[in-house]
């Protein structure tokens, strides 16, 4: 893939029904995502993970982790995704191509929706963070701290605008990342991993920011393939989604922009990460039956 970026293709022994692009969300690294793949691919899926710019291992040894470039740093995000939509139609070209996005791999999702619907069949979505209108504030106190530190360097002020409100609404957390998940064993791991859980740059955070703005428009959608199924799947106590009227925001955006084939799920007790939750299995059953639903369907983009 571009930059030369890590990935890792699941391809099921018998008949594939389709393929699936997984796109993980920030600070982490797709290899989180291998018994997720694994579970696709016994069911019959092509699955493509692979590691965002500026993040995994690589990122963290030659010191890009959490810098996307000097200039257009999202739109390097997005094009990352195109490719890897790109590489699955190459290698299986009969067969249906879905997008999965998890968390900023969801807005990283919206916005590839703005220019590029017609090139999947479907889209599945966890972890969705709302649009947060105080973006543009964050987005001008970054600017400043930008000028003194410069685009690569770190502000502990953005980390906490971007994520340090999270674990607020957490009884007496044992880390600064409990919101992420009640399985403990999955916080740790977290916590354990050294490609997990660093800083962006402050471009990183600029970059993001500009992600939110874009995909919290509905007028920027070039809706090209209105009855795209979208399913969006989220923890009922996952503070990144804004609770049930931040979700309700996420859903009524795109179907402003167009789209009207939307299904949503949210899971009592479950936080952030629902896939590695304890009992993330009907999670996984839920996004299976999703695929199988679109493909049985036959429900098809624009080509």
């Amino acid at each position: 893939m571009a930059q030369e970026l890590d990935s890792t293709m699941y391809r099921p022994q018998g008949p594939v029904k389709g393929t699936v692009l997984v796109v993980h969300g920030m600070q982490e690294h797709h290899g989180r995502y291998d018994g997720f793949a694994r579970y696709l691919q016994q069911g019959g899926y092509a699955v493509l993970t692979y590691d965002l710019p500026g993040h995994g291992p690589k990122a963290r040894q030659n010191g890009t982790y959490g810098y996307f470039g000097d200039d257009h740093g999202w739109d390097t995000l997005i094009n990352s995704s195109v490719e890897g939509i790109r590489r699955l139609k190459q290698e299986y070209p009969d067969v249906p191509v879905y997008y999965f996005g998890h968390s900023m791999g969801t807005m990283i999702g919206r916005c590839f929706l703005i220019d590029h619907d017609d090139m999947i069949d479907g889209m599945v979505l966890t972890g969705v963070p709302n649009y947060n209108s105080a973006v543009g504030v964050a987005k001008a106190i970054g600017a400043i701290i930008r000028l003194n530190k410069g685009k690569k360097g770190h502000s502990k002020t953005l980390d906490k605008l971007m994520t340090g409100g999270f674990n607020k609404g957490i009884e007496n957390p044992k880390t600064p990342v409990d919101w992420l998940s009640r399985n403990q064993d999955n916080v740790q791991a977290y916590v354990n991993d050294p490609d997990c859980g660093k800083p962006f740059t402050i471009q990183g955070y600029m970059d993001l920011m500009d992600g939110m703005q874009r995909m919290g428009n509905a007028k920027n959608y070039h809706v090209r393939n209105q009855d795209l199924p979208i399913f969006l799947f989220a923890g009922e106590d996952d503070p990144c989604i804004g609770g049930k009227e931040g979700f309700a925001s996420t859903v009524s955006t795109l179907k402003q922009a167009g789209y009207t084939q939307i299904s949503t799920k949210l899971y009592p007790h479950m936080r952030h990460e629902i896939l590695h939750e304890t009992d993330a299995g009907k999670v996984y059953a839920d996004i299976l039956a999703a695929l199988d639903s679109m493909h049985s369907k036959g429900i098809s983009g624009v080509k």
